[in-house]
């Protein structure tokens, strides 16, 4: 079967328990001198063989790397293996999940090596929201209720909040931000304003 790798653990002496999300389930798996591994790299997506073992954890067999353009460019592996990392905690004890997660990866890996990283795990992280009913599209803000002014305060979960209810806030303007929403893109937004959705994300999904 396919599956992301979205984390790792390092178990007893070189041996790994690698997480791995396919279609509809979120695997913890075993895997002997996984260290030594080549292969096993967060981010990548392999195809693989699950061994059981009775009650033990199941065994991570024949792996097989399905390589992907954007792992020439160390930049982009670094922002890709976060959003995983992210993933990791967001799941959290998770062991079937919608299909919706795998595809939302599968969907933007292929476009990943041809478009500037940040922006598109941010445009993820968006679509993700939508999915999972939290994106925040009122024009009042999360915390007081009033009104929302045209530069807003982007919090964490991407909700927005006037500048005086958020401590030291990362801010935006209202209508850019409401029309990431919208169109679930960060074309219309310039490289400063990227990054502020990006440091956002960076507080965790």
């Amino acid at each position: 079967m396919e599956g992301f790798i979205i984390a790792m653990n390092r178990s007893i002496r070189e041996d790994m328990v690698v997480r791995i999300l396919t279609r509809r389930h979120y695997y913890s798996l075993y895997r002997f001198y996984g260290v030594r591994h080549s292969i096993l790299h967060v981010g990548r997506k392999i195809d693989f063989e699950i061994e059981h073992q009775g009650v033990y954890m199941p065994r991570l067999r024949n792996m097989s790397h399905l390589y992907r353009d954007y792992e020439r460019f160390i930049d982009k592996v670094f922002v890709w293996q976060q959003f995983c990392y992210h993933l990791d905690r967001h799941f959290n004890e998770a062991k079937e999940l919608e299909p919706f997660y795998f595809e939302l990866l599968d969907r933007h890996v292929s476009a990943l090596a041809k478009q500037e990283a940040r922006r598109l795990v941010c445009s993820m992280y968006v679509k993700l929201l939508e999915h999972e009913g939290r994106l925040y599209k009122s024009n009042v803000c999360f915390i007081c209720g009033e009104k929302l002014p045209n530069i807003v305060a982007l919090s964490r979960g991407y909700l927005l909040a006037c500048l005086n209810c958020i401590h030291q806030p990362k801010t935006i303007a209202k209508d850019k931000i409401l029309n990431v929403f919208t169109i679930k893109s960060l074309m219309n937004l310039d490289d400063n304003e990227c990054q502020v959705l990006y440091e956002v994300l960076g507080e965790g999904l």
